[in-house]
């Protein structure tokens, strides 16, 4: 945990944008394996629902650090941006994914754990660093 405690909002900032291109680049990659639209939860969509966790949680700690002077307010603003790029990026994807000229599909399935992902980190990271920021005395 010392590791985490010693990175600065720049450094978050960097690796959310390193996880964005990741994202990009692992849905860009050609599969044969997966072909067709998959319902089940399995290993794909959880692997889809933690990239996008994962994409939350570093920009939201890279636009709105805990600690910073009025982070509900911080949260409202930059936050509520974020949330609704979040949302479009999240679904964009998979739009992405239809136009690339490789063996990949849209599926809607990838969506909804996309969007799951997202909005968990979102949730989360208002329930751990932004409530209790809100009831602390100013």
């Amino acid at each position: 945990m010392r590791f985490f405690a010693s990175l600065t909002t720049t450094h978050y900032r960097l690796l959310a944008g390193i996880w964005t291109v990741g994202i990009l680049v692992a849905l860009g990659l050609p599969t044969g394996r997966f072909s067709h639209v998959q319902p089940g939860f399995g290993v794909d969509k959880a692997v889809h629902a933690v990239l996008f966790a994962g994409f939350g949680v570093l920009w939201l700690r890279g636009l709105c650090p805990p600690g910073t002077r009025n982070l509900p307010r911080c949260f409202r603003w930059r936050g509520g941006l974020f949330f609704v790029a979040g949302l479009l990026f999240a679904a964009g994807t998979e739009a992405y994914q239809y136009v690339l000229p490789v063996r990949r599909m849209a599926d809607p399935y990838d969506v909804t754990a996309d969007l799951a992902g997202f909005v968990f980190a979102f949730v989360g990271y208002y329930a751990y660093h932004v409530r209790p920021a809100r009831k602390a005395p100013s």
